[in-house]
């Protein structure tokens, strides 16, 4: 999870810790911290085991990683932005090397800041990269401002663009949700809401990401940005979600899936994305999309099964009673019923939700 805080003192520092442990939140990446180095340590209480930051002053700017204690992460590297802008650190996560970054852009066009991140975090990149911030700039300004802004991409979000080009980084929440508008921010001088937060993350961390949310508002004047994200595993063989050829076959899936497909192509086919981009996005968000049908007909399958096994267990007792024939012949009906939806299951594993264990 990342979030700007707006600062911490003393009572704000166990508010935030008690409430990402609520949200069983295991890696965050925080902003606007407000804290010395010795003040810093003192976020290291309760379920944090591994804390990461880069100070400024007790008024202003600082940045923080927090790591649950029951992580598997082996530190490898720390790079520090010794303006309180950002850290970054890079280790094992599951034996696996990973960049975790939080980053607090300046909220006026800096081009320095650009070129040096741009340049430290090249320099220590590995393929699995998870990187959130309040960036202090919405990336398009008609879906990432209200009211929507009529002007061409600001020069922050035009350099924010260009770091996520050059490091080979994707708009995590984007990808997930293409055709939601939504915002992290409200400025109440302005009376307006931008999308100024995000995580963004490498194509090897975008396959793994199982979805990213917008939360609300609560301990801060931001939202936080969540993400989910599955670890790695140690078989390569187990690491590729694959499709379950039988949905192939289920002509509403089939309908399903083209009605995503022409969704997605509709929001975010647009003048300057490029085909690997718009590729690579789509593969993402139709993994998703197929996610989302398959656990909803689990549900659905499930919600059935205990339909029809709960009128075979009120059968059973009334045909107990009476030996109807009628009653049996309903009692035949919802078992057959139940047969067959058991055997589907069985067969093909229709409507299963996709593992990356699977085959």
């Amino acid at each position: 999870m990342t979030l700007n805080v707006k600062g911490i003192n003393h009572v704000k520092r166990r508010k935030i810790v008690s409430s990402l442990k609520k949200d069983r939140v295991q890696i965050a990446l925080l902003q606007e911290t407000h804290l010395t180095d010795s003040e810093h340590l003192k976020l290291k209480r309760d379920w944090v085991g591994q804390i990461y930051f880069s100070s400024f002053n007790s008024k202003s700017r600082g940045v923080a990683i927090l790591i649950h204690k029951n992580l598997p992460f082996t530190l490898n590297a720390i790079v520090r932005d010794t303006d309180g802008r950002f850290i970054l650190i890079t280790g094992l996560l599951y034996g696996e090397q990973i960049l975790l970054g939080s980053v607090y852009a300046p909220n006026t066009f800096d081009r320095s800041f650009y070129s040096n991140f741009l340049a430290k975090t090249s320099s220590v990149c590995p393929s699995h990269v998870i990187i959130g911030g309040d960036f202090n700039c919405g990336l398009n300004p008609e879906t990432d401002y209200n009211p929507p802004k009529c002007q061409p991409p600001s020069k922050m979000a035009k350099a924010t663009m260009d770091v996520c080009s050059d490091l080979g980084l994707f708009d995590a929440w984007r990808v997930c949700n293409p055709h939601v508008k939504d915002f992290t921010f409200y400025s109440r001088p302005h009376f307006s809401f931008s999308r100024i937060d995000y995580v963004f993350v490498s194509r090897s961390a975008l396959e793994r990401t199982r979805g990213c949310l917008i939360n609300t508002c609560t301990l801060s004047d931001h939202s936080s940005v969540s993400i989910e994200f599955l670890p790695p595993y140690y078989d390569p063989l187990s690491r590729h979600w694959r499709l379950n050829p039988a949905l192939l076959s289920d002509p509403e899936f089939v309908k399903y899936l083209e009605d995503q497909w022409e969704l997605f192509l509709s929001t975010n086919d647009l003048p300057g994305v490029s085909a690997s981009t718009l590729w690579e996005a789509g593969k993402a968000f139709l993994r998703g999309s197929i996610i989302s049908f398959t656990s909803a007909k689990k549900k659905s399958n499930l919600a059935k099964q205990l339909v029809l096994e709960r009128d075979i267990t009120n059968l059973e007792r009334e045909f107990k009673k009476s030996s109807s024939v009628s009653v049996l012949k309903k009692l035949d009906a919802v078992r057959s019923a139940l047969d067959q939806l058991l055997t589907q299951k069985a067969e093909t594993g229709s409507y299963a939700i996709p593992s990356l264990k699977d085959k």
